[in-house]
């Protein structure tokens, strides 16, 4: 027990392997430049003339500009080649110097350091790893004898569902052997040409996994859990991050689609004999547009989306512009016409969304209505239900004023009166 007790005392007190090793690199990184500039200031002293005045002011003066300039940059960048490839603090069994390479573990780090790291660990001479990306889908980065690439996004490696399931069971890693009488997770280890397969787990959920060409020993084993527990954290870190500055990036662009909707719209409702048109407030998922056709009778659209996207107003907007183009070319005859119009605008956009839509024609003292969707409600004195889904609705407005509501909410109120004859 006293033995013990002086071990740790004396682990303690003496420097760990890593912080001996770096001790031994830096005193040779700065012996080496000091003997650099010392060879470089002899032999600049040697060049210039003995008869010269200030000759040692000179040549010190031009040794320190090749030390700052030349000398400084090469053994900085050969500091850390050789770290790089002789130390990583991800291995080391300094408490001290582990911390602080946790503290700047993030996803460059993970790629760049840890990675090449974890094979290193399991003494393989190649790996590949798979880093959970934003749209769901798998990175892969590869390493082989000290060389490190990222895969090619069109490289034929694809994480089946079956894989992943595997490897949510095997939160301890797994080796090929284990895969014998699984045919096809057998096929994706030979895939990956991988003998062991560690999985980066947080939350129940697969965040990547490395693939090595080794079976790592048990030492190796529990060093490679500690970081893959933190690997798979800091991937989460990424793709959480990542979707916080898209949300920000959303709400500019909803600003724009505001902007865009309120100039694309043209807000104009006519005048007409006879005729009061009242436009109550829109939000963002309801657009209205009047127009005349080809024989000069007025036209409105109403567009519904029923669903509140950040980027609907534009694509509205671009409905109705088409729509508004199309009538001014004279192009638009009727009710068919325009329908054909919108439904094929929308399937030209991919639009996979349910949207609703109501067609009126402004006659002489009549409203004609085609209603698609339930969400609309055309009513006379807020009781009486003037227009049926699906069919073409002429609606006389000798009996009072009309309003067209959504959910509830009021959109156009329409009201008629017979002009007086001057």
């Amino acid at each position: 027990m006293s033995s013990n007790k002086f071990k740790s005392a004396l682990k303690y007190f003496l420097p760990s392997s890593y912080q001996l090793k770096l001790s031994v690199t830096n005193i040779f990184t700065r012996t080496l430049f000091i003997f650099l500039v010392y060879v470089s200031y002899f032999l600049i002293l040697s060049q210039i003339p003995e008869p010269m005045s200030y000759r040692l002011e000179l040549a010190l003066l031009l040794t320190c500009a090749f030390a700052l300039i030349l000398y400084l940059p090469i053994i900085e960048r050969l500091t850390r080649y050789i770290r790089t490839r002789f130390l990583s603090e991800y291995l080391t069994e300094d408490a001290e110097s582990y911390r602080q390479a946790i503290k700047r573990f993030n996803f460059d780090a993970l790629i760049k350091n840890v990675f090449p790291d974890m094979v290193k660990i399991t003494g393989s001479h190649s790996g590949t790893m798979a880093v959970l990306t934003h749209n769901g889908t798998f990175a892969f980065h590869s390493y082989f004898r000290g060389r490190q690439k990222k895969l090619s996004p069109t490289k034929d490696i694809t994480v089946k569902t079956s894989f992943q399931s595997f490897l949510l069971s095997k939160r301890n890693g797994a080796s090929v052997a284990e895969t014998y009488s699984h045919e096809n997770i057998n096929n994706d280890f030979m895939e990956l040409h991988a003998n062991y397969i560690y999985p980066f787990i947080f939350r129940e959920k697969l965040f990547g996994f490395i693939a090595v060409s080794n079976i790592p020993n048990t030492d190796a084993a529990h060093s490679l859990s500690l970081l893959a527990g933190q690997s798979a954290l800091t991937i989460h870190n990424h793709i959480l991050s990542y979707h916080i500055s898209e949300n920000k990036k959303y709400q500019k662009e909803a600003a724009y689609a505001v902007r865009v909707q309120n100039l694309l719209e043209t807000g104009t409702i006519p005048e007409l004999l006879g005729w009061e048109i009242t436009a109550f407030k829109r939000t963002s998922r309801n657009l209205i547009e009047f127009f005349q056709v080809e024989d000069g009778s007025w036209f409105f659209v109403i567009l519904n989306t029923g669903k509140s996207y950040q980027h609907i107003g534009i694509i509205l907007s671009y409905i109705l512009g088409v729509v508004y183009s199309q009538s001014r070319l004279r192009i638009l005859k009727g009710f068919s016409d325009i329908k054909s119009l919108i439904q094929s605008t929308f399937q030209k956009l991919d639009w996979k969304e349910n949207y609703e839509m109501i067609i009126g024609k402004i006659g002489y003292s009549e409203l004609y209505i085609v209603q698609e969707g339930k969400q609309f409600r055309i009513t006379r004195n807020s009781e009486e239900v003037v227009a049926s889904m699906g069919w073409k609705n002429m609606i006389n407005m000798d009996k009072g004023p009309i309003l067209i509501q959504q959910r509830g909410e009021p959109i156009l109120k329409f009201s008629f009166e017979v002009p007086e004859v001057k």
